[in-house]
């Protein structure tokens, strides 16, 4: 890959790093104890959700995703990084590795691949044009 194809990838890149410093920062102490729930789920839950799942948007933004194996690929990646993530929580004193948020981000990552791919089917996401390069 070239160096404008990577550019590409850089709000994915940047947004997992993001994702991982503010993963691996120790909770104070008694924070957390009473998050409050939305739709039966804890707002952490929805947290995760959504930063796994914009994670997977933005992969699959930076490599223009058009067809169902790449989308699912991507997803893929979004997934094992969040596992990788909640693993390395686990050496952190004040966090721990938690099942339920795994789950909670390979939901986010699998739901953003699906509205993706909908969203190819179905015209809203035109294909990326970029500028010509300055040579």
């Amino acid at each position: 890959m070239d160096r404008s194809g990577f550019r590409h990838y850089l709000p994915a890149v940047g947004f997992s790093l993001l994702l991982l410093v503010t993963s691996l920062l120790p909770i104070p102490e008694g924070a957390g104890e009473q998050v409050p729930a939305f739709l039966g789920f804890a707002l952490d839950k929805w947290v995760h959700a959504a930063s796994y799942g914009t994670l997977a948007a933005l992969l699959a933004w930076g490599r223009q995703a058009r067809d169902v194996s790449t989308v699912v690929a991507l997803v893929a990646v979004s997934i094992c990084y969040g596992a990788g993530v909640e693993l390395l929580q686990g050496l952190v004193p004040s966090r721990g590795v938690s099942g339920a948020d795994f789950v909670a981000n390979a939901v986010g990552a699998v739901l953003a691949g699906l509205v993706w791919i909908v969203a190819h089917r179905f015209g809203a996401l035109s294909d990326r044009v970029d500028p010509p390069s300055r040579q």
